[in-house]
């Protein structure tokens, strides 16, 4: 159908110059995105690895707090690594260089622990995700005082009461 009214065909050739214009916008997008298909296709294969082997982690990180909170690193370490051999001997879906705090921790309160007081090495955030999952009351072997410091910061609000054997009134506390 030709277009005899100036008017009309202006209209059209407005509207098809708006879809060609829209249609290299949305080219522009999925051309932008394409690389976050990739990194959503990443992810998910990511997440389904952990999912299989989220039995036999989660086996593990309850091991690891209720009998090696009291070990050094190293035979903490040389335990787990044990232990995840054992696992997948056994047939347990696990991860192959388990860590506690991949599994357990939850990145904004070790942040927040870490502001508090908490060293940020790996084995102080090992004992605090013990502390505040465990529940057994922590023995805190202190000669720094760094748990002192950092359970007295994370306890401020909470009305936390510190006394001593050398307090006058430590019986009527």
């Amino acid at each position: 159908d030709i277009c005899r009214d100036p008017y009309t065909c202006k209209g059209h050739a407005d509207s098809c110059l708006s879809l060609l214009c829209s249609c290299c916008r949305a080219e522009k997008l999925i051309a932008g995105l394409g690389g976050e298909k990739s990194r959503w296709t990443a992810a998910a294969s990511r997440l389904g690895q952990e999912y299989v082997q989220l039995t036999g982690d989660v086996l593990l990180a309850a091991a690891q707090i209720a009998y090696l909170g009291a070990f050094t690193s190293t035979y903490r370490s040389d335990c787990l690594h044990g232990w995840v051999e054992a696992c997948q001997a056994r047939g347990i879906p696990c991860s192959d260089r388990f860590k506690l705090n991949v599994v357990l921790s939850d990145p904004v309160k070790v942040r927040q622990w870490n502001i508090w007081g908490l060293p940020k090495d790996d084995f102080s955030t090992e004992n605090a995700i013990a502390i505040d999952a465990g529940r057994r009351w922590p023995l805190c072997i202190d000669p720094q005082g760094l748990a002192n410091k950092w359970v007295r910061n994370m306890e401020k609000d909470a009305g936390l009461l510190v006394i001593k054997l050398t307090d006058a009134n430590f019986l009527r506390t």
